[in-house]
């Protein structure tokens, strides 16, 4: 199967998650929260007001990070630099609140998010508590949770053109993407914690992790802009 088919094997696949991912721009860097395949980016005031504890930090390949300054702006948090291509943006919001998730069948939950940007061709350590980075193989993906390989791991791949597919890691937590066209791939990938505690007063069943990682393709040919849909958000 050709890397096109593969990638429109689930363009009509349904997506409702919220999550974290980022972008370079003419100004600098700035992290969205929303959906890219939907063109869905929260805005303040309203639900971008939910991280109030956001962190950035720039990752070198050779482990060493530094801290890196957002700024939050009307639609996103902001650095005033972009992510160049030797260096991986880092960023969480472990302070999310809890929130009741039951009427879609997920529970009361603590809420974790996490973001990184990359290039696909540069092979990073793993840093955050759910991370996915590349190996230096071509277009490999390594995913894991707290150090440990997520084996048979399910995500979602949003290509440039806004086309989705289904991801999975062998048993390793390998994967190999598809990156025919030049530009941003966001993946979205969620792991489920089965811990209960306490947090700010209230209680929660589980914790939900969070990623939006943004692999960046600098070769191939440009793709036609997506023409999004309206979706309803779960979450």
């Amino acid at each position: 199967m050709s890397a096109v088919a593969v990638l429109s094997l689930f363009a009509s696949m349904p997506a409702q998650a919220h999550y974290l991912w980022s972008e370079n721009t003419a100004k600098g860097n700035l992290i969205y929260f929303g959906g890219v395949d939907e063109n869905v980016r929260e805005t303040s005031p309203g639900r971008l007001d939910e991280f109030a504890n956001l962190t950035g930090k720039i990752q070198h390949q050779n482990g060493v990070i530094v801290e890196r300054s957002l700024k939050k702006t009307h639609d996103g948090f902001a650095s005033v630099l972009a992510i160049s291509a030797t260096e991986s943006l880092i960023g969480q919001d472990l302070q999310i609140p809890v929130k009741d998730l039951s009427a879609y069948k997920l529970g009361v939950l603590k809420l974790n998010f996490y973001v990184r940007h990359v290039q696909i061709d540069r092979a990073f350590p793993a840093a955050l508590d759910l991370d996915g980075v590349p190996t230096g193989t071509p277009n490999q993906l390594k995913f894991t949770f707290k150090g440990a390989p997520l084996a048979q791991f399910k995500a979602k791949l949003i290509a440039p053109n806004g086309w989705i597919s289904e991801i999975r890691t062998d048993d390793a937590g390998l994967l190999t993407i598809a990156t025919p066209w030049r530009g941003n791939y966001v993946v979205e990938a969620t792991y489920f914690e089965d811990i209960s505690g306490d947090f700010q007063g209230l209680h929660y069943q589980r914790i939900r992790h969070r990623l939006g990682l943004t692999v960046v393709q600098p070769k191939g040919s440009k793709t036609f802009t997506p023409d999004y849909a309206s979706h309803e958000h779960a979450d």
